[in-house]
């Protein structure tokens, strides 16, 4: 088979495996008792005193498809059916009602990466394992997995909420999203801020502290991003915590470049000492290490006392070069080095030749230049 032949079957082949990971994405593997009703999954679990497992998917997730085809198709699984109660949470993107549904558990478990595997309290709402992805795992957090007592949280509260959260997304003024910020449910909350984003950021800015500790991704996304806008000085003590250690999050690498993006923006001294260690990584491929080192360049180009700090980093940032041979590892490991030998430029107003071939001889020249 000659080159072209392999590239068009290889074609062909990917074409065939994501239209599968549709299909089956959208089709609950056979086994488990599923429902796709959260509300439902709830009432039960709250009544039976059991946790929900919660198996999140999307359309086109090959990584999806292969939990898919493997742990929740075992039939070694069956020893678990009567220990929780399975909530398979499809998204496709729709805005059909049953995506919006789906939407909103996504946007009440802050989740924004896939798949996810996890099991909820029904009582408090509260994640209590992450399930991981082989038999033994799931064996050892269903096992280990413990309710706690009825309490504040009722089913039916959770069905009212419900319904603010659809009337939210089919009816909403500024006003009634700036009141919709105190509302006691998660869900309610995000949609009045997505609403508020573009409207009103002011309005997100000051309460930017107390939304940030809200461990939901998709909350302390949207308050980054405002504040990589409108944010200021003050905001920047309540950044650092996601940079250096976002707890809670499903999803921390993106977290943390949001939180980056906004510390470029309005940060100082603390913040570069939290970047730093992402500008430094070396790791090419990994869009936060570029968002890193261009918010070190913009706080020292905001913060002359910075500039020392900054320069130092970018310094020691300059990627250690890949064994030769890929091509692809190539490009991308020079491209982290021009981007810091131009943010270096920039900074010292120095002109240093970038050179032809970047290996490590030639990357130990760099540093030994500035």
């Amino acid at each position: 088979m000659n080159l072209l032949q392999r590239t068009f079957a290889a074609a062909l082949s990917f074409a065939a495996f994501a239209a599968s990971a549709h299909a089956e994405s959208k089709t609950p593997p056979a086994g488990p008792p599923w429902t796709k009703d959260f509300l439902e999954a709830h009432r039960m679990a709250f009544e039976r005193k059991k946790p929900i497992f919660i198996y999140s998917t999307k359309t086109h997730c090959p990584h999806c498809i292969v939990m898919e085809k493997g742990l929740l198709s075992d039939p070694k699984l069956a020893e678990f059916y009567d220990d929780v109660i399975w909530m398979y949470l499809f998204q496709d993107f729709s805005g059909s009602e049953a995506d919006r549904a789906a939407q909103r558990v996504a946007l009440r478990f802050g989740i924004s990466a896939y798949p996810q595997h996890f099991l909820v309290d029904p009582y408090s709402l509260e994640v209590i394992a992450d399930t991981d992805r082989s038999l033994a795992s799931f064996s050892a957090a269903v096992k280990s997995a413990k309710v706690g007592e009825a309490g504040a949280l009722t089913h039916e509260l959770l069905r009212k909420a419900d319904a603010r959260a659809v009337e939210v997304e089919t009816n909403l003024t500024d006003g009634r999203a700036i009141a919709a910020l105190g509302d006691p449910d998660v869900v309610v909350r995000l949609l009045a801020l997505r609403h508020l984003k573009d409207s009103k950021p002011e309005a997100i800015a000051a309460k930017a502290a107390e939304l940030l500790a809200i461990p939901n991704d998709h909350i302390r996304f949207l308050v980054c991003e405002v504040l990589a806008e409108s944010g200021g000085a003050e905001h920047e003590e309540s950044l650092l915590p996601l940079v250096r250690d976002p707890v809670g999050s499903k999803n921390p690498n993106v977290m943390r470049m949001k939180a980056v993006q906004a510390l470029g923006k309005l940060g100082a001294g603390h913040a570069v000492e939290a970047i730093r260690p992402h500008a430094v990584t070396g790791k090419w491929f990994n869009g936060l290490t570029s968002v890193s080192v261009d918010a070190l360049a913009a706080i020292a180009g905001r913060s002359p006392n910075q500039r020392a700090a900054v320069k130092e980093a970018l310094i020691a940032a300059y990627p250690v070069p890949p064994p030769p041979g890929d091509e692809r590892q190539d490009r991308a490991c020079r491209d982290l080095a021009e981007r810091i030998h131009r943010a270096l430029s920039d900074l010292t107003g120095k002109s240093v030749p970038f050179p032809e071939t970047y290996n490590a001889p030639a990357r130990t020249l760099l540093q030994k230049a500035w």
